[in-house]
This record gives structure tokens, sequence and C-alpha cells, in this order.
């Protein structure tokens, strides 16, 4: 069960991967298309997401998530807008009813490289902050932190040449812990 905004909801909890993966991803709360599939990334923004790490030298996504752990902030779909225009935004309350799964994967896991998937789960771990500021950037040593802006078709953040740059910057980051990885 999961608890959004005082009500009580059947929950469709969404994160996948091996407990071996050196990676870690965390995005913000699964879709429509991951509650469905109870597959994280499953929709559009999955999509993207897989052009991204494909970008970043993973050889396909099923690679990709071979050697990724994918879950979220909130593990259960928040719903749409009133206006139907797009997802609502995890509630605080739900991200904290959700951290202890978070915080325990993290710590049975310990990924090496933990890649942090839009404003609200970089936040989470490295504190408020401008995404100029930390995309393209590592964080930390282990694990290594990577954020990354959400890769949702909503997100203008992209269309700034400079961001795409800093993507670009981030994704050949992961590439190089990728290679290091493998050796």
């Amino acid at each position: 069960m999961c608890a959004e905004q005082g009500i009580i909801a059947e929950a469709n909890p969404t994160f996948e991967g091996r407990w071996d993966a050196p990676f870690f991803l965390v995005g913000q709360a699964p879709g429509p298309a991951e509650r469905e599939t109870r597959r994280p990334f499953a929709g559009r923004a999955g999509k993207e997401l897989d052009r991204w790490m494909l970008r970043a030298g993973f050889r396909d996504p099923e690679e990709f998530r071979r050697l990724t752990y994918i879950a979220a902030l909130m593990r259960c779909f928040p719903g749409r807008n009133a206006k139907n225009t797009g997802d609502l935004r995890p509630p605080p309350a739900g991200i904290a009813n959700c951290a202890h799964w978070l915080d325990a994967e993290l710590r049975m896991l310990g990924p090496k490289v933990l890649i942090l998937v839009g404003q609200m789960a970089i936040a989470r771990f490295l504190g408020p902050g401008a995404l100029e500021d930390r995309v393209g950037k590592s964080f930390g040593e282990r694990p290594v932190m990577i954020p990354l802006p959400h890769p949702s078709g909503q997100n203008r953040w992209l269309n700034v040449p400079a961001n795409r740059d800093r993507l670009a910057s981030a994704l050949a980051l992961i590439s190089e812990l990728r290679a290091n990885l493998a050796r």
C-alpha cells in the first residue's frame, strides 16, 4: 500500500535491477507506463534515457539495465496533474514514505556509481542547487554521483545549447566510469 495525500491506494512499487549492479540510478517516480509494466523508465522518458546511455557507451539498453539497479524517490505513481498535461510531482510525504526503501537498497548494494536523474533526485543527494551547476560534473567518491536532467519530453532545459553540452559531459563521465569498471 502507498499512502498518498492521506489516501491509501493500491501500489505497484516500481524498481528493477541486480544486486551486483555497479550502477544505481535514482529517478523521481514512476509514470503511467511504469505503473502498467512495473518496469522503471518504460515510457517515452525511458526511450530517451536509453538513447543517452547508448551515448554513454553501453552497447544496448539491455546492457545498461543489466549493470544498473533502477529505483525512484517515490515508488508508486503519484497521479496525473489536474490539467492532464503531465504527472504530479511526488509530494514530500510520498518521498518521505519511501525513503527507507531507497536508503536500505543503497546500503545493501553499495553501488560504485549513483546516477541522479532529475532535479528532485539531485537535490535529495546533493542539496538544493541549479542543474547548470551540477550536470556535467561528478560528486563524491564511493559512490561517485553523476547528475542528469530528467529525460522527459516536457523538460525544456535541454533546449539551451550549453545545457546539451553539460549533458554530453555527464554522459562522457558515465562512459569513463563504465570503462573503468570493465577493467
